[in-house]
């Protein structure tokens, strides 16, 4: 919480600072990669008359809300709706965040997805026993990590792998270290996160679905999972639940320990559905959710920015 408030009070300085270097620096465009770099492109827009992309990840105001007063979360809100009708060119992460971001806007962002680039055509036979359960991302207090650690710490026969950092860190370090089947890896370069993924058998992708950020979110971990061939674990009701059951390539379940320890079951026992998951997510990945696929459009965007400012 306390480097989240050291941030917000930073970001004044850092934006000034940006808008300082970048003026030194001969470019063709402006892209802002959401909210918190947005004034930065703006104010170059104005001083450069460059085109400006603005690229929406999620809905910024709903990503802090569960970490910072109202009060912060509403000036985030009015400062997008300020912001971002200035941009040239909308980008959105997905159907869901399009929908917001097109209300602020007035008008139609382009769909760019945040999916991997393919690592190979053919399935690939995951690594023998232990069963081995991943997750490599953002320690927060919504992703059922903790609860993970605690069930998986009940199943000899389980191995739970967690990489990441932010707010549970040390709290996922410590239990980790207590139990022997759960190891922290850490904070892992990009290019060692599809390996470990293929070095497991399903990756854990659980998110809370009371918070509102989960409900218009799909994680790149999903996508990760399908370029490798494993199934993801994700919590029923969320916008990842419907991808993951139109690709038929994982499980959706209760938010519960019971829900994580049923599926873990699931797939540790029946080596033939893991295997018909896993093959699915990859036939998905190579048909339309890869970075290939994604790029293109991103270039098209690019092409049609020619004599926009």
């Amino acid at each position: 919480m306390w480097l989240l408030w050291k941030d917000l009070f930073r970001n004044p300085i850092w934006w000034r600072r940006a808008v300082q270097l970048a003026r030194g620096i001969q470019f063709d465009a402006i892209h802002c990669h959401d909210l918190d770099t947005l004034p930065i492109g703006v104010r170059l827009k104005k001083l450069t008359g460059r085109a400006l992309v603005y690229d929406a990840h999620e809905v910024f105001g709903y990503m802090v809300e569960a970490d910072v007063p109202h009060v912060v979360v509403e000036y985030t809100f009015r400062m997008e709706q300020r912001l971002a009708p200035s941009a040239d060119r909308v980008i959105a992460v997905n159907h869901a965040v399009k929908e917001y971001i097109d209300r602020v806007t007035g008008g139609d962002a382009l769909i760019v997805m945040n999916c991997m680039d393919l690592v190979s055509d053919s399935y690939r036979v995951p690594p023998g026993p232990p069963f081995t359960l991943i997750y490599l991302g953002t320690l927060h207090k919504s992703r059922f990590i903790l609860p993970a650690i605690e069930v998986v710490a009940g199943m000899p026969d389980v191995r739970l792998v967690i990489g990441g950092s932010k707010q549970l860190a040390p709290k996922v370090r410590e239990m980790c270290a207590r139990q022997p089947n759960t190891q922290f890896v850490g904070v892992l370069p990009n290019d060692e996160v599809i390996p470990r993924t293929l070095a497991s058998h399903a990756v854990l992708t659980m998110f809370d679905p009371a918070h509102r950020i989960n409900q218009v979110g799909v994680p790149n971990k999903i996508f990760e999972a399908m370029v490798a061939g494993r199934p993801a674990l994700v919590s029923q009701g969320l916008m990842m639940a419907d991808l993951v059951k139109r690709e038929d390539c994982g499980l959706a379940v209760p938010y519960t320990k019971q829900g994580l320890r049923d599926a873990i079951v699931r797939l540790r026992d029946d080596r033939a559905l893991a295997e018909r998951l896993g093959r699915n997510g990859l036939e998905a990945a190579k048909r339309e959710y890869n970075w290939p696929h994604e790029a293109a459009k991103l270039v098209a965007l690019y092409d049609s920015l020619r004599g926009a400012s």
